[in-house]
């Protein structure tokens, strides 16, 4: 298991940061195809529960999301929240039109899912536009592999108690602590270090690397808690040695809408 999951790194890394420095339109397209596979599988584990949800409007949901934050800029409008509320009119209405079939569970279902993957994934197109996008965008990726691998590999080599049993069974408290602690000291040596490449003071380094720790460890357990309540292991099986879309990507979408508006708030 671990030597596909180095394989795997070791092909997807620079493949991935290889389209977040081409920026727009590539890297736009590369998190539409994020949020629909995230989607595929989330609607996997809903059926897995027995749901029967409209597989098609989840799909449709999070493109018009990604579409409308993708042409804000050129189109001068912000039409994020006018699609939200269309796609919760549309989905009401296909209650009633199916009424007896599906019901406003299985549709407050997909519409969080869109939510989730669509809503998400629009804050990596944003955080890449800033005028320190790059960098930051960069930084996210960096900052949520370091604190996977710090978590992992000490919490296999000391972890003693479980973060949360009813969660994840896997995780230890001394991993996320490990990580909690790692990831701010690595990005404050690489912010004291390279000052040309990252234009944060070294304590802001550490700040912004604590950050992305934490919400790094949050998204995670939130996708573990989905997991955990739909009853599967892994959300698919795309990536060898990491499970699929969602697994290998949960942390990353939930960390940056909280780095984009702390960038917003610092200038």
């Amino acid at each position: 298991m671990l030597h596909l999951r180095i394989l795997s790194a070791i092909i997807g890394i620079p493949l991935i940061l290889g389209l977040v420095y081409l920026g727009d339109p590539y890297y736009a397209v590369f998190a539409l195809v994020v949020a629909n596979l995230g989607m595929r599988e989330y609607t996997f584990m809903l059926k897995n529960k027995g749901y029967h949800l409209p597989v098609f409007f989840g799909y449709l949901g999070v493109t018009i999301i990604i579409a409308v934050v993708y042409l804000e800029p050129y189109l001068q409008l912000n039409l994020v929240y006018p699609a939200v509320v269309a796609l919760l009119m549309a989905l009401s209405l296909l209650v009633l039109l199916y009424f007896g079939k599906t019901d406003f569970g299985e549709s407050a279902l997909i519409f969080w899912g869109i939510i989730y993957l669509g809503g998400l994934c629009g804050y990596l197109i944003l955080l890449r536009r800033l005028p320190e996008g790059l960098v930051l965008t960069f930084l996210l990726f960096a900052g949520v592999w370091i604190n996977d691998t710090l978590a992992y590999f000490t919490g296999i080599k000391w972890g003693k108690r479980r973060l949360a049993p009813a969660i994840s069974p896997q995780k230890s408290v001394e991993g996320a602590l490990f990580a909690m602690a790692g990831t701010p000291l690595l990005f404050f040596l690489a912010s004291l270090l390279f000052p040309e490449l990252i234009s944060f003071r070294p304590v802001e380094g550490a700040l912004v690397g604590l950050i992305i720790a934490i919400f790094s460890q949050l998204g995670d357990l939130v996708e573990s808690a989905m997991k955990r309540y739909f009853a599967v292991k892994d959300t698919g099986s795309l990536i060898p040695g990491h499970g699929g879309v969602l697994d290998r990507f949960d942390s990353l979408i939930f960390v940056a809408p909280v780095l984009y508006y702390y960038a917003q708030l610092m200038g």
